[in-house]
């Protein structure tokens, strides 16, 4: 499975002595106050590595000045100038900038220590944090991670997301905290504030995320501080063990290999593995995933001795391992082919929102427990829509009378759209009123077996736990606030709802394809015209038709000239806000195929005015419900999926003064003259 190594970085800690929680406390409120005393503590310590041309995380670790950071942040992939000119620094988050330089680098592992070389500006020491010790961390520990995904940016501290370890080896931890490219580098925490790994790569699985050991650091540290680098960071799995290498095939579960078949004549035939052995280690060292496991085994040579050690029933064994011939790159076996159709049916099983959940996992069903009885309090206040018998969003329960709010845009794509109360019977509706600027429409069913939700109105502050209930009451998914509200820059761009291809050789651009609900196709603009002028203005090509379109605001009339065919025409459009996120990897590449168009992130994913962003994994249908506080009250209404590790929703106060227009304006349109 290929890997996607980030290039970002994430926010550090500081050691605190917590106080000891009570033995009858909830375990959701013991939680929250140890993640929020926490929180306050490390970030401080979060740093921002850049070269000027670049962005990576790293965390510093020592009052002096030692910087932890994935070594691929700072390796260089560049040319031989810039190797010699570049400075490497750190952005602490108050903004200073301190240069520093690279020690030494264990890229197998993909770690590497920083030292910063100027004096800290208040001339005492550096804010640090404590390294932990990951052989302590247990698979289902909770565990946080921040970082500055897509890079750091100036309007927005470090990005919080919070989950579980799902699985540990003395090399890697893998977990669902749910990073991106940008990330790298950035510090994973336990609950204490301890780093107990550094974020190094992803897959496109949502929960597969993988981070350096801090044990790595600990095992190496005299090494790295004396300068020292050596070893190759492998990205991609090869499936060494299923070659003539070794030679079993493998059945992946909740990150452990159980040997599914031996192959004849192979070096495991010899060893006497046999189906049914679970793996636990290869010369001694432990593995966390597949790509672990395969890391292991690349560092062999052919014809090596190497012990090798399984589970078989119940107990602990050691086989010797003599290693055949590695695989040729450019030829393919038909084991290959079997393992990898096996891995492939196992991506397309984990990718989907019905996905089977690890055991370990931030949301499993006993984890899920802890939300139930808040959960519960939105029993009759939120329901669910359907189109054609699939669910494309849910509401929003505002009155006693039937009014219901959800999101515009996925109503609005629908045909033969229903309502689904709680009990699970089917209404009819009529629609109000919408506001294309908050994408949020409200309707009215009719019928008195609905309770208005009850809202929290209270501002919200990074680190403040969050649950998604769905129509029935029942707790669906958890996340936390991973930055304070704040107000998307696309509220203000002006946009036009199009694709467009560059024309060679000639000025303007060629509409590729209209977005639904965009401003060019609702006013007649279709694809394949040819975009000629703005307000009169030739367009000399991509960019610059991309940066006039964005320099109008929304709602902004503008008059596009176009050639259709043969003719030539004026077409009076009216811009929406810039309603597709910006974001460089919305969801992965794999997500934001055109065929996958509002499958894992929504069509409607941008341009809101203010929105609480969190870290919960949400798919587009599951809009248009409310977020929780720890307390069971709304704090927003989930409005979109706008990337991997990006949710919006709504603040309660918004969502009210929406509800509160469409009222007024639908009163007002009934009044007699």
């Amino acid at each position: 499975m290929n890997r996607t190594i980030m290039s970002v970085s994430l926010t550090t800690a500081v050691l605190l002595m917590l106080p000891q929680v009570q033995a009858d406390q909830n375990p959701l409120e013991s939680r929250q106050e140890q993640l929020s005393a926490t929180l306050e503590k490390v970030s401080s310590a979060v740093v921002a590595v850049t070269d000027r041309l670049g962005f990576g995380t790293g965390v510093v670790v020592t009052g002096d000045g030692i910087v932890l950071t994935a070594s691929h942040v700072v390796e260089s992939h560049t040319s031989a100038r810039r190797r010699r000119n570049r400075q490497l620094e750190v952005i602490f988050p108050d903004g200073h900038v301190a240069r520093c330089e690279r020690l030494g680098q264990n890229r197998y592992c993909d770690a590497a220590v920083l030292k910063i070389i100027d004096k800290p500006a208040t001339g005492e020491e550096f804010p640090h944090v404590e390294m932990g010790r990951s052989s302590d961390v247990q698979r289902g520990d909770w565990c946080f991670a921040m970082g500055h995904p897509g890079g750091r940016r100036e309007d927005r501290p470090a990005v919080l997301r919070l989950g579980r370890a799902l699985s540990v080896s003395d090399q890697t931890i893998v977990s669902d905290n749910a990073i991106v490219l940008g990330d790298s580098g950035g510090p994973l925490f336990d609950l204490k504030g301890r780093v107990i790994g550094i974020h190094s790569m992803i897959t496109r699985i949502i929960v597969e995320n993988r981070h350096v050991a801090i044990d790595v650091w600990q095992r190496d540290w005299d090494r790295l501080i004396n300068g020292e680098s050596w070893g190759r960071l492998r990205i991609d799995d090869n499936e060494l063990a299923a070659s003539q290498f070794v030679g079993i095939g493998l059945h992946w579960e909740d990150y452990q290999a159980q040997v599914t078949r031996i192959i004849t004549n192979s070096p495991a035939a010899r060893a006497g593995f046999l189906p049914g052995d679970e793996l636990l280690k290869v010369d001694g060292r432990t593995y966390a995933d597949r790509l672990g496991l395969t890391s292991l085994l690349a560092r062999l040579n052919e014809n090596e001795k190497v012990a090798v050690t399984v589970r078989r029933e119940g107990k602990e064994e050691t086989l010797t391992v003599v290693t055949g011939r590695r695989p040729n790159p450019s030829s393919e076996s038909d084991d290959m082919t079997q393992e990898e159709e096996e891995l492939a049916r196992e991506f397309q099983r984990q990718i989907g929102f019905e996905r089977r959940v690890g055991r370990n996992e931030k949301r499993t069903q006993s984890a899920l427990r802890d939300y139930a009885a808040l959960s519960k309090k939105t029993t009759g206040s939120v329901v669910k829509f359907k189109a054609n018998g699939r669910q494309i969003a849910f509401g929003i329960v505002m009155s006693n009378d039937g009014d219901v709010i959800t999101k515009a845009s996925e109503i609005s794509r629908a045909t033969d759209v229903v309502c689904v109360l709680p009990d699970n019977s089917s209404r009819s509706f009529r629609q109000i009123g919408s506001n294309t600027t908050w994408d949020l429409m409200l309707v009215n069913v009719d019928t008195e077996d609905l309770k208005p939700l009850e809202w929290d109105k209270d501002r919200l502050s990074t680190g403040r736990m969050l649950i998604s209930p769905d129509s029935r009451g029942r707790p669906l998914l958890p996340g936390v606030v991973s930055i304070p509200p704040l107000e998307l820059p696309t509220s203000s761009q002006g946009f036009l709802g199009v694709r467009l291809d560059s024309l060679p050789r000639r000025s303007g651009v060629r509409i590729g394809q209209l977005l639904e609900g965009g401003a060019a196709g609702r006013d007649g603009i279709k694809a394949g015209d040819v975009m000629l002028s703005i307000n009169g203005k030739p367009l000399k090509g991509l960019n610059d038709t991309i940066t006039r379109v964005k320099n109008f605001p929304p709602n902004r009339q503008i008059d596009v000239r176009i050639l259709r065919g043969d003719t030539v025409r004026t077409i009076k459009v009216t811009l929406t806000p810039r309603f597709v996120s910006d974001q460089q990897d919305v969801l992965l590449g794999h997500y934001s195929e055109p065929q996958s168009a509002g499958k894992f992130a929504s069509i409607h994913n941008s341009g809101f005015p203010e929105v609480i962003q969190h870290d919960t994994d949400l798919f587009p249908h599951q809009c248009g419900g409310p977020v929780l506080n720890i307390y069971g009250k709304a704090v927003g209404m989930n409005i979109a999926r706008a990337a991997r590790i990006i949710s919006y929703a709504i603040p309660a106060d918004a969502v009210h003064d929406v509800y509160e227009s469409l009222r007024a304006e639908t009163l007002a349109s009934h009044q007699t003259p």
